[in-house]
């Protein structure tokens, strides 16, 4: 008696292999864009809250705006007129856009990077595909 598998058999096991690779490949694909920008918004909620202390340990403006471009955060027209960087930890490669502190509330309407954009309503953040 011959010891192995059948050529039946072996077909059988690509196809339900195949079968798994299909169902299973978006899913996989789902979570790691979910993950992508779950990141992409936590890195806009981290500067919220650099913008927040910025805005309250420091004598700004009523309405203070903040530009994000070539990762970097700059006070736009905050010390007697001029620009200044505001020390962050984190990368927004690619990321371009307006934060807004007026009067200690924060809004954006066009924080824009590759694959997101965000939008800050009340100190809030929504993210969505461009």
């Amino acid at each position: 008696m011959k010891k192995g598998f059948t050529l039946v058999e072996l077909l059988a096991v690509i196809v339900v292999l195949g079968i798994v690779a299909v169902i299973t490949t978006p899913l996989i694909q789902n979570v790691i864009e979910s993950s992508k920008m779950n990141a992409f918004k936590s890195s806009i909620n981290s500067i919220v809250n650099i913008i927040e202390t910025d805005y309250n340990e420091n004598t700004r403006p009523k309405i203070t705006t903040y530009e994000i471009s070539n990762n970097k955060l700059i006070c736009k027209s905050c010390d007697n007129g001029l620009d200044i960087e505001v020390e962050y930890n984190g990368e927004l490669k690619n990321t371009t856009g307006t934060i807004t502190d007026n009067n200690g509330k924060i809004n954006s309407s066009n924080i824009i990077s590759d694959k997101y954009k965000a939008n800050i309503s009340n100190g809030k953040v929504t993210v969505s595909k461009k």
